[in-house]
């Protein structure tokens, strides 16, 4: 792979999008990739018009079907990037936030697995730590689907929840991996942040 691919990733409320900003506004020349590229691509032909919508519609799914969506669009993310005239991308959370997610609200082994080979490995991983009630306090709301699907979601659901699927990070192959302390600070993070990639 010619282009250099660097994820910043971790749970829910972490700080991920504020980390990325910061990094954009550093490197003027980073292409940045989202799982909601496609998502909020209203020229794909798609029916979302908000959040809401997307969040409504990944609720209606089966955990399967949802997973298969959910690569599809981070698949489209990055077939889109690697186009890019740019030479580095930057990915919001990756497969990892995701698989992670759906293996907790029931989606096959196998085939999460099968996904994950599917998907290109990251020249370098930067994943924000951050305990599940501190991110549950910085958050101004939250989505059904990360309070685990219910109808109605709060931070005690969003707590729940987070604290299954952060058990499912442990699938992932973390050599190599940064993990950087999210609770000091925004400067602190992205600090660190932009000394890792360098």
């Amino acid at each position: 792979m010619d282009k250099k691919l660097i994820c910043i990733t971790g749970m829910d409320g972490t700080g991920k999008s504020t980390l990325i900003k910061g990094i954009l506004n550093h490197y003027g020349d980073f292409y940045h990739a989202s799982i909601w590229d496609l998502m909020a691509s209203s020229a794909k032909g798609l029916p979302f018009k908000s959040k809401t919508d997307i969040d409504n519609f990944l609720c209606s799914l089966t955990p399967d079907s949802r997973l298969l969506f959910l690569s599809h669009c981070l698949k489209y993310a990055l077939d889109i990037a690697m186009q890019s005239k740019l030479n580095t991308i930057l990915i919001d959370s990756y497969y990892y936030k995701y698989f992670a997610t759906e293996k907790a609200l029931g989606a096959n082994e196998k085939l999460i697995c099968s996904l994950q080979d599917a998907f290109l490995k990251p020249n370098l991983v930067v994943e924000l730590i951050l305990p599940v009630e501190i991110a549950s306090q910085r958050k101004k709301s939250f989505s059904r689907y990360e309070c685990g699907l219910v109808s109605k979601p709060d931070v005690s659901t969003f707590i729940d929840f987070q604290k299954r699927a952060l058990a499912e990070w442990c699938r992932f192959d973390k050599t190599n991996w940064h993990q950087i302390d999210a609770q000091i600070d925004v400067e602190f993070t992205l600090a660190e942040t932009l000394k890792i990639i360098g």
